[in-house]
């Protein structure tokens, strides 16, 4: 209660001060939500917690996949798209719709926050964002902003931020549906509509509603059976309200549901293999914001709330082990642009809470919750070439000792070279997750309520080349150390979360290229060398290498193809088949995909792509079989 009392007593002074003493300068109340433009290469929203970056002010590293990028890749599912991204390594445990991670810099999974239309949607209870579900039929646009960043994002930002932007913020009135058929039973049905509110709410109000169905036979994770198939079934509905003006205040609001329904193979005789069996996993998600953004004394201000809720459930399993996870925050910002300088303040509340039941009196029903409060600010002062960040974070835990976390940097444009030097420093925090505090599962874990925030610390020093407007090369090297690492400790039994004594250590280059040769003709490409390991071991699961590349060529004003070739190299898993388990090496590999688009009409569009053409033999994760050669076909009509 104090602590509350103390962050509203903030909140109004901050407020007070500003109002009295900053000089008269509107900002525009920009977000997430209100960016229309998604081909923009020129701004960012994550770069600050209110409104718009330049992306050349910004002195972490940044990508961007655009609306154009999406649709040229032609990939099904963000995991994928994510692979063109410098830093990312993707481990997918088997086909579509099963669990996959992303991990950011050789950090863990939960250490990136995903950030869906503004939303932060990881599980609550796991800390972490399933991308098993996530097509992109709705996406379009992904910010990727690398390196510690819980100086503004709080805990679970130690690797960095991903922004997703959905159908939901489209502004831009019309109609569209696309049906897609191919490999392995694949059938998928998407539905855009967009309503302009202009004469009602002013400008750049709109009603968007959009909703997508997928499902598939799939194929046999354990590949012990080739007949035995392995399919999933997602559908989700995306609604956003935008730029509603109300008097003096823009009210924006989204919302979401999704079900994904995953069948899988388990281990059913502990001997560390899969074995065919009728596993399913449906996952619930809901997820929901509004914000109300005003003006007071010419400062921007965004009042907004914001809810995350899973609910799992296994319900082939031997034992019922339901979880639900809720996550509900509020916040405000306020953001003050004077002359050079350009300063946010922000306030922040979050509750999260873990919900697991195995049945009547089942000796895993728990119910346990967090909480925290937070204040943090954000400066940057912009004199000509030169560009000074500084940002500062201070949080206030329920469970955990209070954490301070902050974050430097600066950059200098080289106008006559073309280029521009960038350099950053901070820290990151990232609290135990629920689970791994209070989980439990029957004959194999319970939680250690004793754990320890994990702390990272790292730098990044970069250059950034353009050659005219065709040409821009980027190249970043990162270093940060991460101490309490969280594990799972399967010597004893059950096996149960630890944190490590010693330190993880993880470097590396990321190099990120475009060339538009000319309008007819692109290439992209990315490139990651990495070095992580703990206490002197190489870290499971995060290849050494990792690059990607594509090529877009526009044959005519009707057809267009994209091929894009994306390699993971070698890389670690741990085997359980033996005892004690043994760390495996996983064989490099490279993915060749190929889209087509032709235009039949200016409304009506034919799509062929091709996944896995070489058809690779891989695995992600040690015992999950791989797909094969895949082609699809998709029309999408425009109104």
């Amino acid at each position: 209660m104090k602590r509350a009392l103390f962050i509203n007593c903030a909140v109004l002074g901050l407020s007070f001060t500003a109002a009295q003493s900053w000089a008269q300068t509107s900002i525009s109340q920009n977000g997430p939500q209100n960016l229309t433009d998604f081909d923009n290469r020129e701004i960012i929203t994550i770069g600050q917690r209110l409104g718009t970056s330049q992306t050349d002010e910004i002195t972490s590293p940044v990508s961007l996949l655009t609306e154009t990028d999406i649709r040229n890749r032609g990939q099904g599912y963000v995991s994928d798209l994510l692979r063109a991204l410098p830093g990312v390594s993707v481990n997918r445990s088997g086909p579509s719709g099963n669990l996959t991670q992303i991990r950011v810099r050789g950090s863990e999974a939960n250490h990136v926050l995903v950030l869906i239309d503004g939303i932060e949607a990881g599980n609550p209870n796991t800390g972490e964002f399933d991308f098993a579900g996530l097509r992109t039929e709705d996406i379009v646009r992904v910010e990727f902003l690398r390196g510690e960043q819980s100086a503004l994002y709080g805990s679970d930002a130690v690797g960095g931020v991903i922004s997703i932007t959905t159908r939901a913020a489209n502004v831009e009135s019309g109609y569209d549906t696309s049906f897609e058929i191919g490999s392995f039973k694949t059938r998928a049905v998407t539905g855009n509509a967009v309503y302009g509110l202009n004469e009602a709410f002013g400008e750049r109000s709109s009603l968007s509603v959009n909703g997508t169905f997928f499902e598939t036979d799939g194929y046999d994770i354990s590949n012990a059976d080739r007949d035995e198939k392995d399919g999933s079934q997602s559908k989700s509905v995306n609604v956003g309200l935008n730029n509603i003006a109300l008097g003096p205040f823009s009210i924006n609001a989204k919302g979401a549901l999704s079900k994904l329904k995953t069948e899988f193979d388990s281990d059913s005789d502990f001997d560390g293999r899969l074995n065919d069996t009728d596993d399913e996993l449906t996952t619930k998600t809901a997820l929901g914001r509004v914000s109300v953004g005003f003006d007071v004394m010419d400062i921007a201000n965004t009042l907004a709330f914001s809810l995350t809720d899973t609910d799992t459930k296994n319900p082939n399993a031997s034992f019922q082990n339901d979880t639900k996870g809720t996550r509900r925050q509020y916040s405000w910002v306020a953001r003050k642009i004077i002359g050079n300088h350009d300063i946010t303040v922000l306030a922040e509340a979050e509750t999260e809470k873990f919900t697991n039941f195995g049945g009547e009196n089942a000796g895993q029903n728990q119910s346990k919750s967090l909480s925290r409060e937070a204040i943090a600010g954000d400066y940057r002062f912009t004199p000509g070439d030169l560009t000074l960040t500084a940002s500062l974070r201070q949080d206030f835990n329920s469970r955990f000792d209070d954490a301070l976390t902050w974050r430097v940097g600066g950059g200098y444009e080289l106008a006559s070279l073309g280029g521009q030097v960038r350099g950053s420093y901070g820290t990151g925090i990232k609290n135990p997750t629920l689970t791994e505090l209070f989980g439990f599962f029957p004959a194999f874990f319970v939680g250690n309520p004793d754990l320890k925030p994990e702390k990272s610390k790292g730098f990044n020093i970069g250059y950034m080349q353009s050659f005219g407007d065709s040409i821009n090369v980027s190249v970043d090297y990162f270093k940060s150390d991460l101490e309490n690492e969280i594990f799972t400790d399967f010597s004893v039994f059950p096996s149960t979360a630890k944190n490590r004594t010693s330190e993880s250590r993880r470097e590396g280059v990321e190099v990120e290229a475009r060339w538009t040769v000319s309008d007819m003709f692109n290439l992209s490409g990315s490139a990651t060398l990495l070095n992580a390991k703990e206490n002197g071991v190489k870290e499971i699961r995060r290849p050494d290498f990792t690059a990607s590349a594509s090529a877009t060529y526009n044959v005519n004003d009707k057809l267009s193809v994209t091929g894009v070739v994306d390699h993971t190299g070698s890389q670690t898993d741990q085997d359980f088949a033996t005892f004690p388990a043994t760390v495996v090496k996983l064989k490099a590999f490279t993915l060749i995909g190929l889209n087509a688009s032709y235009h039949l009409t200016d409304d009506l569009t034919f799509s062929l792509r091709g996944e896995n053409l070489l058809n690779e033999t891989y695995e992600e994760v040690i015992g999950y079989a791989s797909q094969d050669r895949a082609v699809y076909g998709a029309l999408r009509a425009r109104f």
